[in-house]
């Protein structure tokens, strides 16, 4: 079975009002770009992908996919994984660094030829994967407790938050506010979105950034709040700070979701970078290559949870991998209403992935991602194709 296309659009996801994501401080976003990837065959099965292209990237991952993707992939032998993630790998090294969303096409094209879900593929048994409400946002403390009661409601067990804030005092304050709300039987995970705070600016020209005795005394605040785990809380390349905080910290740390390539990742992994490792299928690598990963940082008494935040179809790839793992038990669902909603994220699926009354996502039992493209729904969304 050899590969005879491969297609892609852009869609644009209005949002219900301007999003103020706390990783972005140059101002609010008012649409959601989202790349969806086609895969077709010789035999008719057509694999399908999609994650969000931030910074405006969409038409150039699109124009990649033309001139570059396209001409390898046509001919090859669909099953010849190794091989199409080692061209995407180069396309990585020299051309678009976040080529991936094409090789969980690839992936689902190959589920589907299989006649299996990827998670049964690759030897997983997870037929759940318990959710966290994952925020994008920094709000008030009072705003973000009401917001954690209204999830864990709804069935989530857990909640990240962001911080940003211009003081540690402030930044806790919202974490002690939600703790408060909540009791302690739900999780707190907290994200400080530094890994590249330093190249992102304010409409002023300042920027919020952390070091190392911020990112410490910050963990050290947190354990008090038992909190699951503080995320980017340094820069991503620094990996020693990032392997000091980490053997100093009496919380677990998280991060690694834009550290790209197997190599940085094995890198981190042997330096004891994370406590807690995020690569994303759609950004990091090839998945399949992820779900190794994932059994090199099981040996080393790591867990991996996937980065997530993402479209319906971004979720669903991760979704996959995350039930193939034996070290994760956690996915991301992006959720923070009344903007980030599946209403929006999940308008490109005809069911879209929702958590059940206890906070569990399905995986779903078809094949390939186990997810169908609705058609109808992405054409009059679609802004450019290849």
């Amino acid at each position: 079975m050899r590969i005879r296309d491969v297609r892609a659009r852009l869609i644009e996801l209005p949002y219900p009002r301007p999003f103020v994501p706390s990783w972005a401080p140059e101002g609010a976003h008012r649409s959601m770009s989202a790349v969806i990837v086609e895969v077709e065959t010789d035999e008719g099965v057509i694999g399908v992908s999609g994650g969000d292209m931030g910074h405006e990237t969409g038409p150039l991952l699109l124009e990649t996919i033309r001139g570059w993707i396209r001409p390898r992939l046509v001919g090859m032998d669909l099953f010849a994984t190794g091989h199409i993630a080692n061209h995407l790998r180069y396309v990585a090294e020299y051309v678009f660094p976040r080529p991936w969303v094409v090789g969980v096409a690839v992936w689902d094209a190959v589920g589907k030829a299989c006649g299996r879900p990827l998670y049964k593929l690759w030897g997983g048994h997870a037929g759940k994967v318990r959710a966290y409400a994952s925020f994008g946002e920094v709000r008030a403390p009072e705003q973000r407790a009401e917001d954690a009661l209204r999830v864990v409601s709804e069935g989530f067990a857990g909640v990240k938050l962001r911080v940003h804030a211009d003081t540690i005092a402030e930044d806790v304050a919202q974490v002690a506010a939600v703790r408060e709300a909540v009791g302690p039987e739900v999780a707190i995970m907290v994200d400080a979105n530094q890994a590249a705070a330093r190249w992102r600016y304010r409409p002023d020209g300042s920027r919020m950034l952390w070091d190392f005795d911020r990112a410490l005394t910050t963990a050290r605040e947190l354990a008090d709040l038992d909190v699951a785990w503080l995320e980017e809380p340094l820069p991503r390349h620094d990996y020693r700070a990032l392997r000091e905080l980490t053997a100093a910290s009496p919380i677990p740390i998280a991060g690694g979701e834009h550290n790209r390539g197997i190599g940085q990742l094995v890198r981190m992994l042997e330096d004891d970078c994370f406590t807690i490792y995020q690569p994303d299928a759609n950004e990091s690598e090839d998945i399949a290559a992820l779900r190794d990963f994932g059994a090199m940082a099981a040996a080393k008494h790591r867990r991996v949870i996937p980065h997530a935040w993402a479209t319906g179809l971004g979720v669903a790839g991760n979704l996959q991998l995350c039930a193939s793992l034996p070290n994760c038990d956690w996915l991301e669902y992006p959720y923070d209403p009344p903007v980030i909603i599946p209403e929006v994220f999940h308008v490109m699926l005809t069911k879209p992935l929702l958590p059940d009354s206890t906070g569990l996502v399905a995986v779903p039992d078809l094949p390939g991602l186990g997810v169908e493209l609705d058609r109808a729904a992405i054409e009059p969304l679609t802004v450019q194709r290849v």
